[in-house]
């Protein structure tokens, strides 16, 4: 069977195509800056802990970051409906279909979301009156959410290479993974160690806010997170380029050179990459910090350029059809700037909050 066969006529669209595209990256920007803290925060809270060195001085610390979780997962989760409903609109009859071709694994996610949220919160709660039952529950969270990702980098494999869904004749069980992608895992663990990267960056951020309102032994703690950053973000190159040979041959070519602009925006990510690290190594927090925002917003682009290559025999948006509604949109939009800044505001509110209920 003609695997193009398959793909299914595409929804009308509300508005030109490229403002969906565009806001679909903002906010996936901010949604997997948040995931990757909250995943490589627990990560370094687990092994930290592990570590049962008994150091008093970091109880207020480890409460305060514990706290913070929760809140940072509910914020990532709510922030994460805004990307995905934008890729809707222009890729949603290749999304939908890439779902439902692995529907049961797809499904569990929202139970499981639910079950990572109440780990977090059981961590934090208790955190020092239980110390197995909280490593036990931050450990479940932090399965799940390597889960979680690991199901969104097949559905959106699965959604970039329709000719994988002739797979669906032979299982009908909704159980399909692309797990002969050669591209899968590199890109996964990508994902992980950016998370470890970022974790490191996030426990530098509150340092770094202690350090600033004086308090002793802090400034030496952004620069040993700082470092930790540094290392892992040696290794995410290293799987980056791995991630780079392991996509189709005949795209490679576009990235090295062929295609002007995809060139220049990987070779600007891969530049800001270096530089946080060197800046990481360094001790710099607010360089790293530039260098590490830059190397994102490149690295975002450049997925969505690859997204592009695989789906040129399989999608044009010459083929979607605009039927005008801009009203509702900038009503949409308006409300979603209302919703984000009520958001940050809660946060601000929660966390300091947090701040001042620890006693030092």
């Amino acid at each position: 069977m003609e695997p193009n066969s398959l793909i299914p006529t595409p929804d009308s669209i509300p508005a030109p195509a490229w403002i969906f595209i565009l806001l679909e990256q903002l906010l996936f920007l901010l949604h997997i800056l948040l995931i990757n803290a909250v995943l490589g925060g627990m990560l370094v809270m687990l092994f930290r802990k592990s570590k049962n060195t008994g150091e008093n001085h970091e109880t207020d610390f480890r409460k305060n970051a514990a706290k913070k979780l929760p809140v940072m997962i509910a914020l990532g989760i709510n922030l994460a409906i805004p990307p995905l409903l934008f890729l809707q609109v222009v890729f949603g009859h290749l999304f939908y279909s890439s779902s439902v071709l692995m529907a049961t694994y797809w499904i569990l996610i929202i139970p499981l979301l639910i079950v990572a949220y109440y780990g977090a919160y059981i961590h934090s709660v208790k955190l020092f009156s239980c110390p197995f039952f909280s490593r036990a529950s931050l450990a479940i969270s932090i399965l799940i959410i390597l889960y979680i990702g690991f199901m969104l980098v097949n559905n959106n494999s699965l959604m970039e290479q329709p000719e994988k869904w002739t797979a669906y004749f032979e299982n009908r069980n909704g159980s399909i993974l692309n797990l002969n992608d050669q591209a899968l895992w590199p890109r996964y663990i990508h994902f992980i160690a950016a998370s470890l990267a970022i974790g490191s960056i996030f426990f530098a951020l509150m340092h770094h806010l202690r350090a600033k309102k004086g308090e002793e032994g802090s400034e030496q703690k952004v620069t040993f997170f700082l470092r930790i950053f540094a290392v892992v973000t040696a290794i995410q190159l290293a799987v980056g380029f791995w991630y780079l040979l392991a996509i189709p041959s005949e795209f490679i070519p576009a990235f090295m050179g062929k295609d002007l602009v995809s060139t220049m925006v990987l070779m600007a990510g891969i530049g800001a990459g270096i530089g946080a690290m060197i800046s990481g190594f360094l001790g710099k927090f607010k360089a790293t910090v530039a260098h590490l925002l830059l190397t994102m917003i490149a690295m975002i682009i450049s997925r969505y350029n690859l997204r592009m290559m695989y789906l040129d025999d399989n999608f044009r948006f010459s083929g979607l059809e605009l039927a005008p509604q801009y009203g509702l949109l900038a009503l949409f939009l308006l409300i979603l700037l209302i919703g984000i800044a009520l958001i940050l505001y809660m946060l601000k509110i929660g966390f300091n909050k947090s701040e001042r209920r620890v006693e030092p």
